[in-house]
């Protein structure tokens, strides 16, 4: 049965009200709800509007929209401005930011052999050093680094930019203290077993610090949304150590300092700048606890220690295995120059593919509004239609840039191959590192499948299946590639990174197929 009309002018202007604040309603329940939002109550209804209750009123201001009475505005088409074409370039050289500090590195390492941490010239056993210190640099930072971002872009998106300017800082103070405290106890453990020479465990505690500050000061200008100061940091603290190793003949480990210093100290101030210039010096009001702050993003803390787990497990089984070793490993952890090479090289794949996820999930989160708005709550199912056939869509772009992205790979071992008077052609050439790059180079291609998952679930807050996906998938990964790099060779240690691969790729492709089934519940409950 049709509500009576809304008359009046007073009833009118509440019916415009609720329309200017919903944009298109789904349903007079819809309304109901608003009107709750409000503050009105049945007794407003009737005395004021003359309808039996609240839920009359609303069936009353929805019968007054189909009628067209109201004038409406669906908001959120700013991000379509400029072509397809401008538009995913913009995207895919956003998510190239993220690569390229890596991809710069490589090259000043093959030309002129140093890198901001690293340097060919090194010794094995600084090496080993080297790559302990970043593996747990990256990992013990991973959690914070979540943590900052997540918490202070909340406040960016209510407008509150003081307030995630002072959760961003807050929040990277405790993760450094912590971060360099983790070093006593980790002291304390080679004291009491003898694990490594402490030669080695100084250089791993100096890179550790050094490479964490710079993780967790990158955490701060990836808030801001100024990424491309990554590679801008990483090329003048390149600069820095050529000129102390080159002009001043500085040792690897000097020039390394020197460069990680600037790093630090130049991410630092870039990132405190952009803070303060949008937070426009202004005072923040009853902040939250820190209780409260840990609480609401533990949950990302756990994601970002358990992914950059997932991300490096393979090195550091395969670095602590002795089956089939080329060497003999001295102590528990060994650097192994073949299986490392054929990791970087591998890379290459992600570096190509990280402009497409970061397309393809920019998009998502750009569209997902404005098309919501537009549908009614009877033709919910024509919004989920649309929605799968847009994610089948972005699978189908994503193969077709995987198969260009491990050619491309592929093509750039084959010409290293051709270059006798590089200081990596030696172990260019073996069999670990051949099998260890084709193995990694499809595990990588299927990661990259999983990250555009992932990253999609995160954008409609679904952190909990992403959570059970990586650490489900961490645990196959560590479990296979202990097995095989113990059981048949060292370099098998890759084939838990494609098993752990494969396990996230489809736990989290399962996820999406759930959430885009009933996008209309998960849209409703992230927004």
């Amino acid at each position: 049965m049709t509500a009576q009309p809304l008359d009046g002018d007073r009833a009118h202007e509440l019916g415009q009200q609720v329309i200017d604040l919903l944009g298109i309603p789904k349903d007079e329940w819809e309304i109901a709800a608003q009107l709750e939002v409000m503050g009105l109550r049945d007794v407003d209804a009737r005395t004021d509007f003359g309808a039996r209750d609240l839920f009359e009123l609303a069936r009353r201001i929805y019968d007054g929209f189909e009628e067209g009475r109201f004038r409406w505005f669906v908001e959120g088409e700013d991000p379509e401005r400029g072509t397809p074409l401008v538009r995913f370039f913009k995207n895919y050289l956003t998510g190239l930011t993220f690569s390229l500090p890596m991809a710069l590195q490589a090259v000043t390492m093959l030309v002129w052999g140093y890198g901001v941490w690293g340097a060919i010239a090194m010794d094995q056993r600084t090496g080993s050093a080297i790559a302990l210190g970043f593996i747990a640099s990256y990992v013990i930072s991973g959690g914070f680094t979540q943590t900052i971002v997540r918490r202070g872009l909340f406040s960016m998106y209510q407008g509150e930019e003081s307030l995630a300017r002072w959760i961003a800082l807050r929040a990277w103070s405790r993760a450094l203290q912590i971060v360099l405290a983790l070093i006593v106890p980790a002291l304390a453990f080679n004291a009491l077993f003898g694990v490594l020479p402490w030669t080695m465990v100084f250089i791993a505690c100096g890179y550790y610090a050094a490479l964490a500050i710079l993780w967790l000061n990158w955490a701060l200008i990836y808030l801001v949304r100024k990424t491309w100061l990554f590679l801008v940091t990483t090329a003048i603290a390149l600069g820095c150590v050529l000129i102390a190793a080159k002009s001043f003949y500085a040792s690897p480990i000097m020039a390394n300092a020197i460069g990680l210093i600037v790093a630090d100290a130049l991410s630092f101030a870039l990132a405190l700048y952009h803070l303060n210039a949008l937070a426009k010096q202004k005072s923040v009001v009853n902040p939250p606890r820190l209780t409260v702050l840990v609480y609401s993003t533990s949950r990302y803390f756990l994601y970002g220690l358990l992914y950059n787990c997932f991300l490096f497990a393979d090195r550091f089984i395969a670095w602590t295995s002795a089956t089939g070793r080329e060497d003999f490993p001295p102590y528990g952890f060994w650097l192994n120059v073949r299986y490392e090479l054929g990791m970087d090289l591998a890379l290459i794949v992600v570096m190509l593919l990280s402009g497409i996820v970061e397309h393809a999930t920019q998009r998502f989160s750009e569209t997902l509004v404005p098309r919501e708005k537009r549908v009614q709550s009877v033709d919910v199912s024509h919004f989920v239609d649309a929605s799968r056939r847009e994610h089948r869509r972005r699978f189908f772009a994503l193969s077709g840039a995987s198969v260009i992205a491990l050619s491309v790979a592929i093509a750039v071992a084959l010409l290293l191959r051709r270059m006798p008077s590089l200081p990596i052609y030696a172990p260019l050439l073996t069999a670990t590192t051949t099998r260890v790059f084709a193995c990694a180079a499809v595990a990588y291609v299927v990661f990259m499948f999983a990250l555009q998952n992932v990253l999609m679930l995160l954008t409609l807050s679904r952190i909990e299946m992403v959570v059970r996906a990586v650490a489900i998938a961490l645990a196959v990964n560590v479990i296979v590639g202990f097995l095989a790099s113990r059981a048949i060779h060292y370099s098998a240690a890759v084939l838990g990174l494609l098993a752990g691969a494969i396990t996230l790729a489809l736990l989290s492709s399962r996820a999406m197929r759930k959430v885009i089934d009933e996008l209309d519940y998960y849209y409703y409950a992230a927004y």
